[in-house]
């Protein structure tokens, strides 16, 4: 192999990963553009993040009263906010992912059930109001139950309107609410303890469970962790029990997803180059050990074979099965390789060297895209013992030998 013929090789291998590199950014603009336009419309017909806010419950105290010049009375009020002594919170998630066009969004169901205890001021019996809200307006509730003292209350527009309940105390000075219903939502499901931000609450006798039909769960930034998790036939109870806590953190889920094509496609693409940097070493090595002479140009073809699998899993995979597409593209990429190199060298290096190094560097590598953080690792791993393996296989190799006079 002259120095010539190792550049040219090079040359080759820059413009592969120009071409990898336009469609790997084709794959990302494709997909970014339909995420958008898909994910509005996922929302407005399932909704979107479920947002829940926990309840509250004040007094209002008259501050000051002024008359207007149109003659009208104008009232401001101080809240004074009563302590909420008990909260037991059931929600039940089940997935239920949907695809639109060519992209599987993390859609879901949930069932939500809270039981409130608020303490009432044992000298005042008079001017309570509750405020709950169903805050995500995207959102499609069905279902929906209010109780207000063990009562059921038929009107809820002040849930829908975002508007206080007037309420009176129990004999035993406590306020109880109760509120249920069904809901669907997209993402990630919120549980907002202190709606507002940059403040912090006190949490008393507070019991809260999640329950999944899914074992993928994981959790927002900034929020808090379950304080235990027991696992179900079918999912997780994720559990937060507190009491007598001060945090200004809330509770939050997010929803799995299934693969989606497009994401995978795009980063496999622009990993693509690394693939073929390791096939062209490994089969330049074998090459010189098997005394077998590869022209430039057949490099070439060996390379247009590993894109061809890029290109064919791209668009695929918009019609198909991603594991699907991913089969074909590896089965006719191999078959490419194998049938052109019975052509230009041995049995040997055709049907065995050549497509075991293919299944490595390609197939193996790219199928650890759909794992992910696995991909780091796995190149790792390989990048070694190839490395140990060629070191090996070309350690009594005369490298004067083989470069004299083929500069």
């Amino acid at each position: 192999m002259s120095i010539k013929k190792i550049v040219a090789i090079v040359i080759i291998f820059i413009i592969t990963t120009i071409a990898w590199m336009i469609l790997g950014t084709s794959n990302s603009v494709r997909t970014n553009t339909l995420s958008v336009s898909l994910k509005s419309q996922v929302a407005n017909l399932y909704g979107g993040r479920l947002n829940i806010e926990a309840p509250r419950c004040y007094t209002k105290i008259i501050r000051n009263e002024t008359v207007l010049a149109s003659n009208t009375r104008r009232t401001d009020f101080d809240y004074e906010h009563h302590e909420l002594i008990k909260s037991d919170v059931v929600i039940k998630v089940y997935l239920d992912q949907r695809k639109k066009g060519n992209l599987w969004f993390p859609t879901f169901k949930a069932n939500f059930e809270g039981n409130y205890i608020f303490q009432a001021d044992a000298q005042n019996k008079e001017n309570y109001y509750l405020y709950s809200t169903l805050n995500s307006a995207d959102s499609i509730y069905n279902n929906l139950l209010l109780k207000i003292n063990d009562k059921e209350i038929s009107n809820v527009l002040p849930l829908i309107n975002k508007q206080e309940i007037p309420v009176t105390p129990l004999a035993d000075n406590t306020i109880k609410l109760t509120v249920s219903y069904d809901a669907t939502g997209l993402e990630d499901l919120y549980y907002l303890i202190t709606p507002e931000r940059n403040t912090i609450a006190q949490i008393n006798d507070f019991n809260l469970v999640i329950s999944t039909d899914f074992d993928l769960y994981d959790f927002p930034s900034s929020m808090m962790s379950p304080t235990s998790k027991i696992k179900t036939e079918n999912g997780h109870d994720l559990i937060w029990e507190l009491n007598k806590t001060i945090t200004g953190k809330n509770i939050g889920l997010i929803i799995p997803n299934k693969l989606n094509p497009g994401e995978i496609i795009t980063r496999v693409s622009f990993f693509a180059p690394v693939s073929l940097l390791f096939f062209f070493v490994v089969l330049l090595m074998f090459s010189v050990m098997l005394k077998t002479k590869l022209h430039p140009m057949h490099f070439f073809f060996l390379a247009a074979t590993f894109f061809s699998f890029h290109l064919m899993f791209s668009y695929f995979s918009d019609q198909l099965d991603i594991y699907l597409s991913f089969g074909i593209s590896a089965v006719v990429s191999l078959i490419l390789t194998v049938t052109y190199m019975r052509l230009i060298s041995s049995k040997k290096m055709a049907f065995i060297y050549a497509p075991v190094i293919q299944i490595i560097y390609l197939i193996i590598f790219s199928f650890s895209f759909f794992f992910d953080g696995t991909t780091g690792i796995i190149v790792t791993i390989c990048a070694v013992i190839t490395l140990f393996i060629l070191m090996q296989v070309t350690g009594k190799i005369n490298w004067d030998e083989e470069f004299k006079g083929k500069a």
